[in-house]
């Protein structure tokens, strides 16, 4: 994908975060989720509603994603490359 820009410059780093609760439905034939999200870091619970395109396969209660958002709207929610770095994706166990 290429990098997007925004006035004044390069969009926002996506911003990692667990998916609360989802929610499927259809409007006008097309699939869109109703996301309770959490951001790492953040005690609040937001709610993002997404068409099907603008997140991940299958989306569970749980999963660990980044959330992008341009002005304060979400418009994209994807998993982590499991080859990022740790900051990003699940924190490290103890051995």
């Amino acid at each position: 994908m290429s990098p997007k820009f925004v006035r004044g410059g390069e969009r926002a780093k996506p911003q990692p975060g667990v998916i609360v609760d989802v929610r499927l439905y259809e409007l006008h034939g097309t699939r869109y989720y109703a996301v309770l999200y959490q951001l790492d870091g953040d005690e609040a619970r937001r709610e993002a509603r997404l068409s099907f395109d603008m997140i991940h396969d299958d989306p569970h209660a749980g999963d660990r994603v980044l959330v992008q958002q341009i002005l304060g709207v979400v418009d994209r929610i994807t998993r982590p490359d499991p080859d990022q770095s740790p900051d990003t994706n699940h924190q490290a166990t103890s051995p």
